[in-house]
């Protein structure tokens, strides 16, 4: 009898040991060195990103005084850089609100790096003080957006038509609105999931699934407003009501891809190795080739039904874009932007592999940018593509390369996960089946 009640102790001392070393083992990989950063983790990559992006718009704002009709096209350039940041911020925050609904357990791992980008929603509204001095104060020769140019819009019946929404005052009061309830969101998102970091309090993932709901209705209908403010409104005559989705849809590739390549840095600096694996990398390589496809799909069917109904205001966008070297640019978008990402993410070994799925993500915030330049440039008709090439690049760079920067640095001044979510289990234990 004692040898079998010795036997039985044994056998539950080791089903214990059985149900607690997964437990350790998941402890083990939250180890402060593995989950936080320290002073120097990326800090130099970031704050030299900055440096080098601040001497870039110096550059830019001495080059647009340089010579005459060099100011327009500065600034148009700008417009295209300032886009590109508020669209990784934006599709940072409806990634975060997208996963809060599906109540996605995998995603609580890389969650974190999404809602610091997010977070810097506030700092895009500087970003966008130069556009608006320029709407306020440029002179008629300057300015990027012709319907704010009196003489330019005289007697024009289409203006008429829409000038209860294109004024001055009523278009600065609604980028006001955009960035108010962009930067409520985001910053309530953020700050209840580091206060969960030190309260665990399951019930602020609640909270924030609850925002997320009404949330992304929000999102959804300012995101797809300010597109057609900035972006659709630089040619007023110009209309497509598939424009919104057309952004959104870059938006979310855009900032999937920065948070792959944040996260692939973080690894590289020996951060997250356990946390965010191989399979975390996979669902978003995932996600990287279905926003591909999905962009890909709203462009073409945008093209396809503009061009099927052959209708003089809505053709002018694509004939405008079809003249000289823009041609060219147009084709190179559709094989870079779409075919060559598209069938290199069909292999499972590149979305498995952060370095390779690094690179992929790199290309396509490249493609990204030249989508963005391909649709206010041409604005500037007075200025032909690869015109004082160095502006066009140097006005997207630098708003680009400042606000990457501060995205590291933010991402790394905090718990680079959700330390205490109540779904940061399934994380660990995340595998991927297909």
């Amino acid at each position: 009898m004692s040898e079998i009640s010795a036997t039985h102790h044994h056998g539950s001392h080791a089903e214990g040991h059985s149900h607690a070393e997964p437990q350790i083992a998941a402890r083990s990989r939250l180890l402060p060195s593995a989950v936080t950063a320290d002073r120097g983790t990326l800090r130099t990559v970031s704050m030299g990103m900055m440096f080098v992006g601040a001497i870039v718009l110096v550059v830019l704002v001495i080059l647009g005084f340089s010579a005459e009709g060099a100011g327009r096209q500065a600034i148009a350039a700008y417009h295209a850089g300032f886009l590109f940041c508020v669209g990784v911020a934006l599709g940072c925050l409806g990634i975060q609100m997208i996963l809060h609904q599906f109540n996605a357990g995998w995603s609580a791992a890389p969650r974190r790096t999404a809602e610091g980008i997010a977070s810097l929603l506030p700092l895009c509204a500087l970003l966008f003080v130069p556009v608006l001095v320029n709407a306020l104060i440029g002179s008629d020769s300057t300015k990027l957006f012709k319907w704010m140019v009196p003489s330019y819009v005289a007697g024009d019946v289409l203006f008429e038509h829409k000038q209860g929404w294109l004024n001055v005052n009523f278009w600065i009061v609604r980028s006001a609105v955009y960035f108010g309830l962009w930067s409520m969101l985001a910053l309530k998102l953020y700050q209840w999931s580091r206060k969960q970091d030190l309260s665990g309090d399951r019930w602020l993932t609640a909270k924030a699934r609850r925002m997320s709901s009404y949330g992304l209705l929000i999102f959804a209908l300012s995101s797809a407003f300010a597109s057609f403010d900035w972006l659709m409104g630089l040619d007023f005559h110009w209309f497509s009501t598939m424009f919104g989705v057309y952004f959104f849809a870059g938006s979310v590739l855009s900032a999937i891809c920065t948070i792959v390549l944040v996260l692939a840095m973080l690894s590289n600096a020996g951060k997250l190795k356990s946390v965010v694996t191989p399979e975390h990398f996979h669902d978003m390589g995932k996600m990287m080739l279905a926003f591909t496809v999905f962009w890909a799909y709203i462009a073409f069917c945008q093209y396809f039904l503009i061009w099927y109904s052959n209708i003089p205001e809505e053709t002018a966008f694509y004939n405008l874009r079809q003249q000289g070297d823009w041609r060219y640019l147009s084709i190179f978008l559709v094989l870079g932007h779409f075919v060559v990402p598209f069938l290199v993410l069909l292999f499972r070994g590149v979305k498995r592999t952060p370095r390779l799925l690094a690179f992929v993500a790199a290309w396509l915030l490249i493609m990204h940018a030249v989508d963005l330049f391909y649709i206010v440039r041409p604005v500037i008709k007075e200025s032909k593509l690869g015109e004082r090439l160095i502006m066009d690049v140097f006005g997207i760079a630098g708003p680009a390369l400042v606000f990457l920067g501060l995205a590291i640095r933010r991402v790394v001044s905090a718990p680079l996960i959700p330390l205490k979510d109540p779904r940061l289990h399934e994380a660990l234990e995340h595998k991927n089946y297909v």
